[in-house]
């Protein structure tokens, strides 16, 4: 009985041994694993940081071109209101064919898309970054597609009225610009007409209106932004 009680305690510690072993080995495993995470997650959210730098470039540009097509909008609804007394015809038409606030605003979503696919997003530490990213990449981005493809509409209408009202020969410049070009008109036959109807000035007004609506919600985006790569920049850093 000695002898099996002894061999019984010898396979005991073996046994617990064995299973210490196991365990530390799922744990270093673990370890390992949750690190590679951890710096596939600062990674992408080093990546993050790049395009959010980008995307507020791309913001700032767009917020020039919209602020200058509702600048435009209030030249020619005064020129309007004055009979024609501030701008040559040929001022305006220049500026009728160059607005365009329709000019859209596209975040890189790559990157988020990557973090979410990864598991790497769950892996984020700051809630405020996670819920930062998704109202920008969720709720932002469905209005900024929604507001868009309704200025987009409203683009298209609006240049057919100065084409199809003002006969106007244009030429692009594809070189000018950092998006899209500019054209440059050739050749116009002003419809006065036209111009002082209560149609035309709806078109302009309606122009002004939605242009400020897009640089109002573009600059919530960039708001957003910013404040996402404040928390990006602490999440890696600490």
């Amino acid at each position: 009985m000695k002898v099996n009680l002894e061999n019984f305690k010898s396979y005991s510690i073996n046994a617990i041994v064995i299973l210490f072993s196991v365990i530390l080995s799922f744990y270093i495993d673990g370890r390992r694993e949750l690190n590679e995470k951890n710096i596939n997650k600062n990674k992408l959210i080093n990546d993050l940081i790049n395009t959010i730098n980008e995307d507020i470039n791309q913001i700032d540009y767009i917020k020039s071109q919209v602020s200058e097509s509702v600048k435009n909008f209030n030249i020619i609804l005064n020129d309007i209101d004055s009979k024609n007394q501030n701008i040559s015809k040929a001022e305006i038409l220049e500026k009728l064919v160059g607005d365009n606030v329709g000019i859209s605003f596209f975040p890189q979503e790559g990157i988020f898309n990557q973090l979410i696919a990864t598991g790497s997003f769950e892996l984020i530490e700051k809630n405020e970054l996670k819920s930062l990213l998704l109202e920008i990449y969720n709720h932002q981005n469905n209005r900024n597609y929604a507001t868009s493809y309704q200025i987009d509409l409203f683009q298209i209408k609006f240049s057919e009225s100065i084409y199809n009202n003002f006969r106007v020969n244009s030429e692009y410049n594809y070189k000018e610009g950092e998006i899209y070009g500019k054209p440059v008109v050739k050749s116009f036959s002003f419809n006065e007409n036209y111009y002082y109807s209560n149609e035309f000035y709806g078109l302009l007004a309606e122009g002004k209106v939605n242009g400020n609506n897009y640089l109002r919600l573009i600059d919530n985006i960039r708001e957003n932004y910013v404040q996402a790569k404040i928390y990006a920049e602490y999440e890696i850093n600490n």
